[in-house]
């Protein structure tokens, strides 16, 4: 996987994200809060990419598939999934914009951040 990526969002990613909760679970090293999502029972949805488009789709999982790597969410990119709506081109329109969610690396941890609006 070459990093960054722009993987689309889909209506079932953003309508399963939806009621989902963020939990922060570290900082990046500027300081940036670093999370994940969780289900109404308190169980993780791991944030990964399935084939689909030529950079992927966003998907979430209870269980981690096999071969998948799960990525954290900095606040900005699960508040973008739980509050936006699908636009064209699996970009997410949130307040006013329109984002698409990328991947980044933190040192060794894969993120998936708020590309800005476009």
């Amino acid at each position: 996987m070459s990093i960054p990526q722009k993987p689309v969002a889909s209506a079932l990613l953003l309508a399963t994200a939806a009621p989902l909760n963020f939990r922060a679970t570290s900082r990046d090293r500027s300081g940036s809060t670093l999370g994940v999502l969780l289900d109404a029972s308190g169980a993780q949805q791991h944030l990964v990419i399935e084939e689909g488009g030529p950079e992927g789709t966003w998907m979430l999982s209870s269980a981690l598939p096999p071969g998948h790597a799960s990525f954290l969410l900095y606040e900005s990119a699960a508040n973008v999934l739980r509050g936006g709506n699908l636009s064209e081109g699996g970009t997410i329109s949130y307040q006013g914009a329109l984002y698409r969610i990328e991947t980044s690396l933190d040192g060794n941890t894969r993120t998936a951040k708020v590309s800005g609006s476009v």
